[in-house]
């Protein structure tokens, strides 16, 4: 299970509560399916101005969300 999957199953979560928070704190969309891919942790390589909008969309660092 990834860091991010952790994060939001531990504060009952889903892909979908994080895309709306994203949505709500920097008006921006992260699509379903690399919202998916992160979670799941196929996709590791992404970029930094998403991690920074997940981060703290959730209120953690970027540290907490992304794999080492």
């Amino acid at each position: 299970m990834t860091k991010l999957a952790t994060l939001l199953n531990g504060r009952g979560m889903t892909q979908r509560d994080l895309q709306r928070a994203i949505k709500a704190k920097f008006g921006a969309h992260i699509g379903d399916d690399r919202i998916s891919k992160i979670y799941t942790g196929r996709l590791t390589n992404y970029h930094l101005k998403t991690a920074v909008m997940i981060s703290q969309a959730l209120d953690v660092r970027i540290d907490d969300i992304v794999e080492n």
